[in-house]
């Protein structure tokens, strides 16, 4: 059974082999970037042409097919700032999220020559274009190249052209997902309306009015684009998102970042290898960075380190920490998966990304969380409500509660058997995420799209998706019974009342 799966799943394959794919992506985060990195390599390596406009390049040179333009922004560079962090309804946070960090990064990668050469050239064409969807003016390079268009997405909570239920709300912004009482729905379910009328009304305008800069006034809708997208491809894993409905076009796929066999520096494999008593991972990853974060806070985290019997492998990312205890080792970069791999390693605190914790789970190493934005809030509270790890409030921490944090996880073993568990559960699939996100890659470049896969939710206004109409009529009805009942009753009552008047007199 296990090869007849194979042999057709190599066949398919080969049926689009030496497609010509174009990847437009901006996002500058690269934990996220690694995901589509992971695509498009494995996309060359199937015999594809690539070509991909993107602010992290693989620069691997071996990849003869693949044509990776660097568009060489950072974060500081497109003004992003954690917007989630801020006391702004989901509505105001996108709107600043959409129309300022991304629009500039978007323009930024626009006006580039490589990309306009693109543009300014009749003759090249693409089977299929690979877009972030975090950005819908992306979503205009299918009406360029007259191509299906195939969204991809490092959140499941990104995606705002997928309409979502009211009382299965965005994660990232409200927590979980589940068990809502009457006023966590109605605030929900205002929070999503008022999210939808922005987006579609105020949003989405804009944003067509900056692709047609670009694209043209012959372009149509970019609304009307967006909808018509074949698949969207999201990372989800059930640890940090909570199952929901989705319609066929949304293909989840997890895990697809993971390199395995990565190998530590030699100096490195050295400094684990000795440390017998065990090693603390702490890394914030690559959208907060250690050296950033407030003196009062780094004092904290500093005077917990020192008193720990554990070495403590620290990703700062400048020369020099002050007040560096001895026990601390520090880089300004580390291979992540090779450290989680290293045996010593007892825990690992993270601010709580996606790509970390899915990492950590895969290597079996129990977590402490450390949020500071985004969907990192999120992603720590479930790493408690799951029992991996130990959940912290930056704004609250003290030196005793990470110490605390940090021995009852490392000498606790129930959360070493809980993250095994776990880690046996989500790797337990018929088929890994990379190889169905190319699967369904090739699927839409055979198709030529995929409209038989589309929601015709995505046609229905507001009102009729929330059954508001139908909700009016039947209370439209039985208001205008019961009104109808009680004229009736206000009409005859004088009749009733001499009917039983009269009869009264002739019984007495």
């Amino acid at each position: 059974m296990f090869t007849s799966v194979v042999t057709l799943f190599c066949t398919a394959s080969s049926l689009v082999s030496g497609a010509n794919i174009l990847g437009i992506f901006s996002t500058t985060a690269l934990s996220e970037q690694a995901m589509f990195q992971m695509i498009w390599k494995e996309l060359s390596r199937r015999g594809h042409k690539v070509t991909v406009i993107t602010p992290g390049p693989l620069l691997d040179y071996s990849l003869v097919n693949l044509t990776d333009q660097g568009a060489n922004y950072s974060q500081e560079d497109v003004g992003f700032s954690p917007i989630f962090s801020s006391d702004l309804l989901p509505d105001q946070a996108w709107k600043h999220f959409l129309l300022h960090s991304h629009r500039k990064a978007f323009e930024t990668r626009m006006l580039r020559s490589d990309v306009r050469d693109i543009f300014g050239d009749d003759s090249v064409q693409f089977d299929v274009v690979l877009a972030e969807v975090t950005f819908a003016p992306v979503y205009a390079f299918s009406y360029k190249f007259n191509c299906p268009i195939i969204g991809l997405s490092s959140s499941p909570e990104m995606l705002l052209s997928f309409v979502v239920h009211p009382i299965m709300i965005r994660e990232s912004f409200f927590g979980s997902a589940a068990n809502l009482n009457f006023w966590q729905r109605l605030w929900s379910t205002y929070a999503q309306i008022r999210l939808t009328l922005c987006y579609d009304y105020e949003i989405m305008p804009e944003l067509d009015r900056i692709a047609r800069k670009y694209f043209g006034d012959d372009m149509p809708y970019l609304g009307d684009i967006e909808k018509n997208v074949s698949i969207i491809l999201t990372t989800h894993n059930f640890i940090t998102s909570k199952p929901k409905p989705t319609v066929p076009a949304l293909i989840e796929i997890g895990n697809v970042h993971l390199k395995k066999n990565v190998k530590l520096p030699q100096d490195l494999q050295k400094e684990l290898d000795k440390a017998t008593n065990g090693v603390i991972y702490f890394s914030l990853g690559s959208n907060v960075k250690s050296a950033n974060i407030s003196s009062q806070l780094r004092n904290v985290i500093i005077s917990s380190f020192a008193e720990l019997p554990y070495t403590i492998l620290w990703k700062w990312e400048t020369d020099h920490l002050p007040g560096k205890p001895d026990n601390v080792i520090t880089r300004k970069w580390l291979p992540q998966e090779a450290v989680l791999a290293h045996p010593n390693v007892k825990a690992f605190i993270t601010q709580g990304g996606l790509q970390s914790m899915e990492e950590a789970i895969y290597y079996r190493k129990p977590l402490i969380g450390m949020p500071f934005f985004a969907d990192q809030m999120k992603n720590v509270r479930s790493i408690a409500e799951h029992g991996i790890g130990v959940a912290l409030n930056t704004d609250t921490l003290t030196k005793e509660k990470l110490k605390s944090a940090i021995l009852e996880v490392v000498n606790d073993k129930k959360y070493k058997e809980k993250i095994s568990e776990l880690s046996d559960l989500m790797w337990d699939q018929p088929m890994s995420g990379l190889d169905t996100a190319i699967w369904w890659i090739e699927y839409v470049i055979r198709h030529k799209g995929a409209k038989h896969l589309r929601s015709p939710l995505l046609d229905l206004p507001l009102y009729q998706y929330l059954l508001l109409d139908v909700l009016a009529f039947v209370f439209g009805v039985i208001a205008t019974t019961l009104g109808l009942l009680y004229a009736a009753y206000i009409y005859t009552k004088p009749v009733i009342q001499g009917v039983v008047g009269k009869n009264k007199v002739k019984s007495n």
